[in-house]
């Protein structure tokens, strides 16, 4: 354990001499690369392990070398190929009257030395419903293929490495968050003709929201970490953190915001640490440690049995079958026939991703559980449920 603690540490310590643009940490032998670099693969921070490679000497094998090179390299073209994109969209979007907004790793990749540094896997597009059809049409032509309409996403993917993700709201409708982004349009800065952008202060509260979905869903939660410490750097007084906590408030989070930012000071700076914040690092970094933790994750943020969520599934409640099932909005007496096609593909399905999950609820336990929900208390959650 000491040894993965050591790793983790400096793992720690490489990426922040990477984003703050510092000298790379000296490599010592009690450091283990083979666990340095699953961190970076498992964090998405492959590019980052690339830079303090070249820059700190790190005795990597060659075979590592080349793989981080490759990785690299994919990085920079995607992010070549995603500016074309964007550009286009932005035309497309002006041309046809589209109020349109770029999220997250869109602003976000500028806070960083590099833009390949914070890679983005894809484009986040956030449109007005009534724009969403008009968009689709825009993707298609463009040679994008649509790979899954969820209800509140149309995800759109061309090769050899674009996915954009065409959003109509933030969070889906019978999330806990939902409500309090429904404003995102009234509170939008204009950038020009129909784009439209948060203010530092509004992408902060969304950064970090965002941030606590993944935390409650056992997701991945570095990069977020990561972009919330530059933007607080590099923004410095354009952020005002009495409106900030004062939002915060409003969706319920506002303790765990608390510990974030204590959090990623201590990580990339020099704050001081205490028992929950530790508690909080290895979760970010080193991942849940439970099997079946998306399950756990779920079950420790909800007072439901796991009857209860087992019934749940397989008879979602109607506000949470509209977003999958559009239709219902119309016809919501088509709510028990839309049950048993749910159940049919749930069952037969190869979907990886669905699988994984019917798995994961099947083997759930409760020890899992409990050590989730001690973890979600220690970082602010404290009696806190989703639903």
């Amino acid at each position: 354990m000491a040894g993965i603690m050591e790793t983790k540490k400096y793992f720690i310590k490489m990426v922040a001499s990477v984003i703050c643009e510092q000298p790379i940490p000296a490599y010592h032998e009690g450091i283990n690369l083979s666990k340095i670099y699953n961190l970076s693969s498992q964090n998405a921070v492959l590019s980052i392990l690339f830079l303090a490679a070249k820059k700190g000497n790190l005795p990597l094998t060659e075979e590592v070398e080349k793989s981080l090179k490759s990785t690299y390299m994919t990085n920079l073209v995607r992010d070549v190929s995603q500016a074309e994109e964007r550009d286009y969209i932005r035309g497309k979007f002006n041309e046809q009257n589209i109020d349109y907004m770029f999220l997250k790793g869109s602003h976000l990749k500028e806070l960083y030395p590099a833009p390949e540094i914070r890679y983005m896997v894809d484009m986040d597009v956030l449109v007005q419903g009534k724009d969403l059809e008009k968009g689709r049409k825009i993707l298609l032509e463009r040679g994008f293929t649509l790979y899954a309409d969820n209800g509140k996403d149309l995800i759109f993917t061309k090769k050899p490495c674009l996915t954009v993700e065409l959003h109509q709201m933030l969070f889906v409708e019978d999330y806990f968050m939902h409500d309090y982004f429904e404003d995102v349009w009234q509170k939008a800065e204009s950038v020009g003709n129909h784009e439209y952008k948060m203010s530092h202060n509004d992408l902060y509260v969304y950064t970090l929201a965002h941030l606590a979905e993944h935390y409650l869903d056992a997701g991945s939660c570095f990069r977020p970490t990561m972009d919330l410490f530059l933007m607080e750097k590099k923004l410095g007084d354009k952020l005002d953190f009495t409106y900030i906590n004062e939002q915060f408030k409003k969706i319920g989070i506002e303790k765990f915001a608390e510990k974030i930012r204590k959090l990623y000071n201590c990580m990339f700076a020099d704050g001081e640490y205490d028992d929950d914040l530790i508690t909080m690092e290895n979760y970010i970094v080193l991942g849940p440690p439970v099997k079946n933790a998306e399950e756990a994750a779920k079950a420790a943020a909800t007072k439901k049995t796991k009857s209860q969520r087992m019934l749940e599934t397989a008879f979602p409640h109607l506000s949470h079958m509209r977003v999958r099932y559009p239709i219902l909005k119309k016809f919501p007496f088509l709510l028990p026939i839309l049950w048993v096609i749910r159940i049919i593909h749930y069952i037969f399905t190869k979907d990886a991703g669905i699988t994984r999950k019917r798995e994961q609820l099947k083997n759930s336990d409760r020890e899992s559980t409990e050590i989730m929900r001690e973890i979600f208390d220690r970082s602010g959650f404290l009696y806190f449920y989703v639903n």
